[in-house]
């Protein structure tokens, strides 16, 4: 298996492995490994990052589904 190079979203640094959970799906069970900035700092940022990303992308969700659905012209 080849290296794949995973830098860090915000300084470039090499991410290393952080958190390594086993998850049922489907009856099946999956690997599912979290990698992790080596600068403590700047993961804490990043985290803020994706964070405040998720919660206007569930904004957006809710914002669009308050409203029902139109009806078709016939």
């Amino acid at each position: 298996m080849e290296f794949v190079s995973n830098p860090c979203i915000r300084c470039g640094k090499e991410r290393i492995k952080g958190t390594e959970r086993i998850i049922s799906v489907s009856s099946a069970k999956a690997k599912l490994t979290t990698y992790i900035c080596p600068d403590k700092s700047c993961q804490k940022i990043v985290d803020a990052q994706l964070a405040a990303k998720e919660e206007r992308r569930l904004a957006f969700t809710q914002r669009r589904n308050q409203y029902p659905p139109r009806k078709k012209a016939a």
